[in-house]
């Protein structure tokens, strides 16, 4: 089948391109031919780009901004290494910048299924348009409609409710609805009135060996050393954090650099090449991370870790993975501000054992019936 993926804009998070990265392989070694959507914002008005200036300029004025003002005309530099691994590992259709661009490509291409997923893709606030992401570009086309792993990110509903009448009219012509989250299967039902079944984010339908491909096998080291360390929102408690625990442990401090827009030097928003953010975590004895996707590797490569939940990214997210893996023997202690666990595991060990009613929800895609998935009122 030729499929079309609905994701999340990428380049400037890891955890994102690895998410897009392994639903293309999961589906291409299935013998699917497979396309992940470019939906990329819609390109602003001069008269927003110009509101935008004046703001930035004002709050440089008064020491409350450090990066360019015109920080996204560097932006093709500060992404290139993402960009990069995105160009020669995924399959991309060109960029699409509104809904008509969206609905001209899927006429053209004549796709046979759209997978939206994974990633926050029905979150609202994240979405270049949230109506694209249940698919509104194609309200009267035969075509298969799967939402695979869409996350809400919250346990809370963040709809308007102009959105939510528009998205549970849309919601009910997919033939296969999976959520990340536990929390989100309520969600469904409650606001969209469509039945929703849990599935694995795509990182985790890999395997470790999988990821190890990805890496210089020089960079690949036998003995694990040191404590990675990876915030998305690095504030000076989780710096003073992350020095405590160097101590306690007596091990070395590495991280992988994010943008945080108190920085004048562009060269400190540059993103690594998203192999070195690989092998950091790889190679760690210890992470401490505030990502979703760190927390996800930290699993996958069987590393002690400790989470710092944020509540204003998603912290369902992550309780919803711990509790996951905690039913299956692992040690994890999960709090209202962390999530930890202090000895390694066997990487993959707990994932394996789930990873089948997931992966099922794409075997025999030919097959699949058109949606009956409505709950009654």
């Amino acid at each position: 089948m030729k499929i079309a993926i609905m994701t999340q804009p990428l380049g400037k998070n890891y955890g994102g391109i690895m998410q897009a990265w392994a639903l293309q392989q999961v589906l291409k070694r299935m013998g699917h031919e497979v396309v992940t959507i470019d939906r990329q914002p819609d390109q602003p008005g001069l008269a927003y780009k110009a509101a935008r200036i004046a703001y930035r300029a004002g709050m440089k004025a008064i020491g409350k901004r450090k990066a360019p003002i015109n920080f996204e005309k560097h932006l093709p530099t500060i992404l290139q290494h993402t960009r990069r691994f995105i160009d020669q590992h995924l399959t991309m259709s060109e960029p699409l910048y509104s809904t008509q661009q969206l609905r001209d490509h899927f006429d053209r291409e004549n796709y046979d299924a759209v997978i939206v997923g994974s990633d926050q893709t029905w979150r609202p606030q994240y979405s270049p348009n949230i109506y694209n992401f249940f698919l509104d570009f194609l309200e009267d086309k035969d075509i298969l409609r799967i939402a695979y792993a869409s996350s809400f990110g919250v346990d809370t509903w963040e709809y308007t409710r102009k959105q939510t009448e528009r998205c549970a009219q849309l919601a009910k012509k997919f033939n296969i609805v999976s959520v990340r989250e536990i929390s989100g299967i309520h969600l469904c039902e409650e606001h969209f009135g469509v039945a929703a079944s849990h599935a694995l984010d795509p990182t985790l339908l890999l395997d470790k060996s999988d990821y190890e491909q990805l890496i210089d096998p020089q960079h690949l080291k036998e003995n694990p050393y040191g404590i990675f360390t990876y915030f998305l929102d690095k504030t000076s408690e989780k710096t003073e954090l992350a020095k405590k625990v160097s101590e306690e442990m007596d091990e070395t401090l590495y991280e992988c650099p994010t943008e945080n827009f108190a920085e004048s030097d562009l060269t400190n928003y540059k993103k690594p090449p998203v192999e070195d953010w690989l092998s950091g975590l790889y190679n760690a004895k210890f992470v401490l991370t505030d990502s979703f996707h760190g927390m996800v590797f930290a699993i996958l490569f069987g590393k002690p870790f400790k989470v710092i939940l944020n509540s204003s990214r998603g912290a369902t997210r992550f309780t919803s993975l711990a509790r996951m893996i905690a039913e299956e023997g692992e040690s994890i202690h999960i709090s209202t501000a962390s999530i930890e666990r202090h000895i390694p595991s066997p990487s993959g060990h707990s994932v394996n054992i789930q990873r089948a009613p997931s992966l099922q929800q794409f075997k025999n895609l030919h097959n699949t019936a058109k949606p009956s998935r409505f709950i009654a009122s």
